[in-house]
């Protein structure tokens, strides 16, 4: 299985009646880029938080946020303080004494005093544990979406490749063809240019091998061929292979440029360019590989 760099997830979960947005998406990047954003308190858990996505994700420039997210009334719980409501009653009694005014407040009027009513705060005090795993699990999510989008990629890639091993297999016949062309027009020539046969037949001989000598790709072909094959087998193992196939690629797109020099004719140079078209398309889609 090979994964893309290229991938998001996201989820809420409840600790200590608080609920925490999640949320992990990356793009692709040379090397592993991480960016972490949290909750003012939870700072100090940014170092395991740091380490845990480590430990699973190798390259990609990642971004990582953990909010608290704002309770539903429901969830809220509400106390009276009643150290406060004591204090007061006993400043109205103060009062009472001082003015001479026996009135009384109703439990609704002291219900809206500042302080009577706390709202219980959820604490993130021992969170750490639960909070890791949760983001294990999100993790797991979202390495999901990379082997998805990594299927993807392969599928692409493989259906370039044979594309590719068409190409090679149709440029040995090409040649063949492009030094039968040269032969007719130079025996064509010499023989009117030369009155000895034997004379041209041996010029002839000479020139075609000089020829074949400067346009024979053999080499390239079969170097081309192997980079096709060690490429699908590292796409069969899969795992992070990003960098080696990248190098792969320009290893080919160097094969690619040689056979493209050394055309004589139009339909090598055609393939030549078809080559080098297919192989920029795979490194695209390589860009993305983990």
């Amino acid at each position: 299985m090979i994964y893309s760099m290229t991938g998001y997830a996201s989820k809420v979960v409840l600790i200590n009646n608080q609920n925490f947005q999640l949320e992990l998406k990356s793009v692709n990047h040379r090397f592993l880029d991480l960016t972490i954003k949290t909750h003012e308190e939870l700072k100090p858990l940014e170092q395991k938080i740091r380490q845990l996505l480590g430990e699973h994700i190798q390259r990609g420039k990642l971004d990582f946020k953990c909010f608290i997210k704002d309770n539903n009334d429901e969830s809220k719980k509400f106390t009276l303080n009643q150290h406060v409501v004591t204090q007061y009653l006993e400043m109205l009694k103060q009062i009472q004494a001082i003015t001479l005014n026996d009135s009384n407040i109703s439990a609704k009027e002291l219900l809206t005093l500042p302080g009577v009513i706390a709202q219980e705060q959820s604490t993130l005090e021992n969170i750490d544990n639960q909070l890791l795993e949760d983001i294990a699990e999100l993790v797991k999510e979202y390495k999901l979406t990379l082997s998805a989008e990594g299927v993807k990629l392969q599928e692409i890639i493989i259906e370039r490749l044979t594309q590719m091993s068409s190409i090679v297999a149709e440029a040995a016949p090409l040649i063949q063809e492009a030094i039968k062309g040269y032969q007719d027009k130079l025996k064509t020539k010499l023989l009117t240019a030369l009155s000895d046969a034997e004379l041209a037949e041996a010029r002839i001989q000479q020139e075609i091998a000089v020829f074949c000598q400067k346009i024979d790709v053999t080499e390239e072909m079969d170097r081309l061929t192997a980079h096709i094959k060690e490429f699908n087998k590292l796409l069969k193992n899969g795992g992070a292979i990003g960098k080696r196939l990248d190098f792969i690629c320009q290893e080919m797109n160097r094969e690619a440029n040689t056979f493209g020099s050394k055309s004589v004719s139009i339909k090598t140079t055609q393939k030549a360019v078809d080559l080098k078209v297919l192989i920029e398309q795979i490194r695209e889609q390589v860009q993305n590989i983990m």
